[in-house]
């Protein structure tokens, strides 16, 4: 456990910090202790569009760059002043080869935070409709109303702005 916990670092950093830029290669992984995180990509006409959300006690990172240590196709910014603490890539490989129970851990921690979200999000995105994708966004982060604004919801949800105010108003 000593090994495990000196390979972190505590970080704090303030609103609209970018812990990893689009291009740039992923070589930590953060655990949020307190905050708010946006995933996004900006496409060829300039316009942001978020794919992730991260609040509170999650565990951030752009995985396919991490374990493929290859430029990030995403950005990922803080939405709030934000508590974290750090692991690189390099500490993780280390404690890879000498424990077994990390190495599980570590496979785990990836099947929840990646394998999971993906299989989720791809399934949203074609079976739920515009409503049933906002309410579920409500199910997983009760607060996210009141700390991620409804532009950066609007774009994760694939809808305008409009379309969100019209469903929050109970108008679809």
């Amino acid at each position: 456990m000593e090994d495990f916990i000196s390979c972190f670092q505590h970080l704090e950093y303030p609103k609209n910090y970018f812990l990893l830029k689009q291009g740039r290669r992923c070589d930590y992984l953060w655990f949020l202790t307190n905050g708010a995180v946006r995933y996004f990509y900006t496409d060829k006409e300039s316009k942001d569009n978020n794919i992730w959300f991260s609040i509170d006690k999650d565990v951030i990172v752009d995985t396919p760059s991490f374990i493929h240590s290859k430029p990030a196709e995403a950005n990922i910014q803080l939405l709030e002043d934000s508590e974290l603490y750090s692991i690189s890539r390099n500490s993780i490989n280390n404690l890879l080869l000498r424990y077994h129970s990390f190495a599980l851990w570590y496979i785990k921690l990836f099947e929840k935070y990646y394998v999971s979200q993906i299989e989720d999000r791809i399934g949203d995105l074609q079976f739920l409709t515009a409503k049933q994708r906002y309410e579920k966004l409500l199910f997983q982060f009760p607060s996210i109303g009141q700390r991620i604004s409804l532009g950066h919801i609007a774009s994760y949800l694939n809808i305008t702005q409009e379309t969100l105010s019209r469903i929050r108003a109970g108008k679809q």
